[in-house]
Formats: C-alpha cells, sequence, structure tokens
C-alpha cells in the first residue's frame, strides 16, 4: 500500500492509499495461469485396448482426450509389437512408455503413473500378446479427477487476487476536525464505498483509537488499519489486508499525530 498525504491543516487530513498492484497483478497472473496449463496439458483420459473377439477383427485403440483435442489410433493386433520404457528420455519424474508397433514408437501418455508402474503396464501389454488366449486387453487413466479441482482452485485465486486488486483501487481516508467526522471512501473499478464515523466515537481519541491488524497466511503478513470505535463497530481503512509493515505504521503515525492520540 502507498500512502500519499494529499492534503494537511491543523483541522484537516486527507490520505491518498493505492494498493501494491504489481504484486497482486503478478500472484493473480501466475494463479490463473498456472491452473489454465494444469488443465490444458494434464487433465486427460487415456485408453489403450486391444481385442481378440474374432480371427478377423483382432485390433488395438489408443484414445486420448484431453480439454483440447482427441486422438484416436487404430491397428491391427499383428501390427502391434510390444510396449517398453524409453530410458532415452524423460516424462515428468519418470520415463515414458511407449508402443512398439510397425510403423514406429507411440507414446502412451500416463500423467499419474511412476517409471515403477509404467513399466507393469508395458509388461502386461507384452504378456497379452504372447498371451494367444487372453481375449482383451485394457489399460485406462483418468488424470482429471486431481488435475481439474487443483486447476480450478489456481484460476479461482488467482482470480479472487485480481478481483481484490479491482475492488480496491483508490482509499481516499478524510478526518476533518471541523465537521467532527472521519470519512473513508474505497473507489473500485465495481463501485464505491464510503464510511463515516464521528471523531469523537474513534475510542475516546486515545492512543488504542488507530490500530494494526495482523493477518499472517503460512509465511506471508499483511496489515491492516483499524479505527477502534466505542461502539465496538470497527472499521478498517481497506477492505482486507493490504499494507504492508512500513505503509501501516506510516499512516498510523500519520493519523495518530493528526487526531494528537495519547
Amino acid at each position: 500500500m502507498r500512502l500519499k498525504i494529499l492534503e494537511q491543516t491543523p483541522t484537516l487530513l486527507k490520505l491518498q492509499l493505492k494498493p501494491a498492484a504489481i504484486l497482486y497483478w503478478l500472484f493473480g497472473g501466475l494463479f490463473v495461469a498456472g491452473g489454465v496449463l494444469l488443465i490444458t496439458t494434464l487433465a486427460k483420459t487415456t485408453i489403450f485396448t486391444c481385442n481378440r473377439v474374432k480371427s478377423t477383427q483382432q485390433s488395438c485403440q489408443l484414445i486420448t482426450k484431453s480439454i483440447l483435442k482427441s486422438q484416436v489410433k487404430n491397428w491391427n493386433l499383428k501390427e502391434v509389437l510390444g510396449a517398453k520404457l524409453d530410458t532415452s528420455t524423460t516424462a515428468g519424474n519418470s520415463y515414458p512408455l511407449v508402443l512398439l508397433t510397425s510403423d514406429g514408437s507411440i507414446p502412451i501418455d500416463l500423467v499419474n503413473a511412476d517409471s515403477i508402474q509404467k513399466e507393469s503396464k508395458a509388461a502386461q501389454i507384452n504378456a497379452f500378446l504372447k498371451n494367444s488366449r487372453e481375449p482383451k486387453l485394457t489399460i485406462h487413466e483418468d488424470s482429471r479427477f486431481w488435475t481439474y479441482p487443483l486447476g480450478f482452485f489456481l484460476i479461482a485465486s488467482g482470480a479472487v487476487c485480481i478481483i481484490y486488486m479491482l475492488m480496491n483501487n483508490i482509499i481516499i481516508c478524510i478526518f476533518d476536525k471541523i465537521s467532527g467526522k472521519a470519512t473513508i471512501k474505497r473507489e473500485g473499478w465495481f463501485g464505491k464505498e464510503v464510511v463515516e464515523a464521528k471523531l469523537s466515537e474513534i475510542s475516546g481519541l486515545n492512543i488504542d483509537a488507530v490500530t494494526i491488524d495482523t493477518v499472517t497466511v503460512t509465511s506471508s503478513t499483511s496489515y491492516n488499519i483499524v479505527l477502534n470505535l466505542v461502539s465496538d463497530k470497527n472499521i478498517y481503512l481497506a477492505a482486507g489486508p493490504m499494507f504492508t509493515a512500513k505503509s501501516a505504521e506510516q499512516t498510523v503515525d500519520a493519523i495518530a499525530t493528526f487526531l494528537k492520540l495519547d
């Protein structure tokens, strides 16, 4: 939060508070982008099937579906030679599983499986190809059950950061001794909010009239400024904890000095 004193006289104090927008836009953008990337790249369904229903209908099929596209590949069972892990490259924290066909190697994208699990799938495919009595093979994986919730959570978190920023574009604080009122104006993209209180109601104008409210989430700490009223209906300058420790102290000092709190 950036503090600017717009006007200061013995009877009037006018402060302008503007959130440090860069961090909110940065975190909001990163969360939204991370959520979209997670859903578009990792949220998918992979199904590999082979059938020996009839001697004339022996086939294999690989279906990969994601939010952006769907791919279907078909082979005659005789064209499928086997499966293995491609140890010459990596896929995430494991080696990719590839299907060996007469046309070359085709990756079977398994998001949830590690190298051991993929090696087990490769052995399962090879065992099916060697056992002519096995009628059907199905390998299925659906990563959407965890990528969708996590992706949408990241997008929602980013949206909250951005909306939070837009709701608190500029805050104007006016302390007027002539009218005897404190006026807090919050101006954002979604409208304006005005809160007023009598100066005499600010906790009897003692040292505890203006305090700093601290909010800590994991290792990050943010602050807000509270006008403590004798009616216990306290007024927060910002809609949420948007102050740094330095800007919170500067704001409290400016208000306390003007009101001559002791």
